[in-house]
């Protein structure tokens, strides 16, 4: 097997010719990159809302029928917990993300209605509050200074310290994934937002929701599956996800290809010579596969849900068609526009925690 390059060769390409045509567009939404010249039907924003609350109702039935008299089916309350939390992710990090720009309905008003429903839901900042400091800090010079979102989690909430080297953050960061301190404090702050927030028409609604939520749970005596279908995926796995996700959506420097780039869910095909052998070739595609399906694939459904992959096309047009940015950014790359990349989570981790060594302690 010949060594692989993903920065020098057109891996999207080489994918392509890799699976049959008919799972291409399976591999453009996975990847989040079309290949070149490739025609992809374009979402509107009804059918995005309409399918991601469609898979959060799912996840919650079928994590209710995995509880039966005598005993919990495994594998249900797993496809639960999939489905619940990819819902609940794409509905913060992308939809309400989209409300804070207005870019969901043509009217103000249920923008900010679908935005405060979404951060009550998830325990969130309040739409708000959201709002104002993703619009006049994270978009503006102050990105990645004191007071934006990025910045504040990372060193504020996660720990993470400037100067850190590359192996000292990734230690950091498997640390911050299993510590319960760094839990808690994030489930703190999260119900602390949903009631005790400065506004006190998101609190009483917040607080009127969620009583006739535990109501409703109280009178059916189903605590146990409220735990296990909806307060463990959206408290611990929810901010394992979401520490991820702010691990990669900037990175330090000073032109815009360096503070954001995309990030395609996927990786060069092996490649052969006429030496290898035909097991050496089956275990190399065997490989390849098993890490699409049990890599790529629950980073792109939990991590990088939505138009995350092409974060930074978003930051070139904030208010543009976000649910099909990847296409519209591919359209520039081919008109000639640069962008940078990376090819999977860790390798664009590995990017952000350099950046990381080159600020200063001070």
């Amino acid at each position: 097997m010949l060594p692989q390059n993903n920065l020098h060769s057109d891996t999207r390409k080489r994918i392509d010719q890799m699976i049959r045509p008919e799972f291409r567009p399976f591999f453009t939404w996975l990847i989040g990159k079309p290949c070149h010249g490739e025609t992809v039907r374009r979402k509107t924003v009804s059918e995005d809302l309409i399918s991601t609350f469609f898979l959060l109702i799912f996840g919650v039935v079928v994590g209710y029928s995995a509880f039966t008299e005598n005993c919990v089916n495994l594998l249900a309350l797993s496809i639960s917990w999939v489905c619940v939390l990819s819902s609940t992710r794409k509905l913060r990090l992308t939809i309400e993300h989209a409300c804070s720009h207005n870019a969901v309905f043509s009217h103000r008003f249920w923008n900010k209605a679908l935005g405060e429903f979404i951060s009550i839901l998830t325990f969130t900042l309040p739409f708000r509050e959201y709002q104002k400091n993703h619009t006049k800090v994270h978009h503006s010079h102050h990105i990645l200074t004191p007071g934006d979102e990025t910045y504040n989690f990372l060193f504020l909430n996660a720990s993470f310290r400037p100067g850190m080297k590359v192996d000292e953050a990734w230690k950091h960061l498997i640390k911050t994934v299993f510590s319960p301190t760094f839990h808690s404090r994030q489930l703190y702050s999260r119900i602390k937002s949903a009631f005790c927030s400065p506004y006190p028409t998101h609190n009483l609604i917040s607080l009127a929701f969620w009583l006739s939520i535990l109501c409703g749970v109280g009178i059916t005596h189903s605590w146990q599956m409220f735990f296990w279908i909806w307060v463990l995926p959206m408290s611990i796995f929810f901010e394992v996800s979401s520490l991820l996700r702010q691990c990669v959506e900037h990175k330090f420097g000073n032109a815009p290809e360096e503070i954001t780039s995309a990030i395609f869910c996927g990786e060069e095909p092996p490649i052969f010579n006429h030496f290898d052998s035909v097991l050496v070739k089956v275990l190399g595609v065997t490989r390849w596969w098993m890490r699409v399906f049990f890599y790529h694939l629950p980073v792109r459904l939990l991590i990088l849900t939505g138009d995350s992959p092409v974060h930074d096309y978003h930051h070139k047009r904030p208010g543009h068609d976000w649910v099909n940015a990847h296409i519209d950014r591919q359209a520039e790359v081919e008109a000639g526009v640069s962008y940078a990349h990376s090819w999977g989570l860790l390798e664009a981790i590995d990017k952000t925690f350099e950046s990381f060594s080159t600020i200063s302690p001070d």
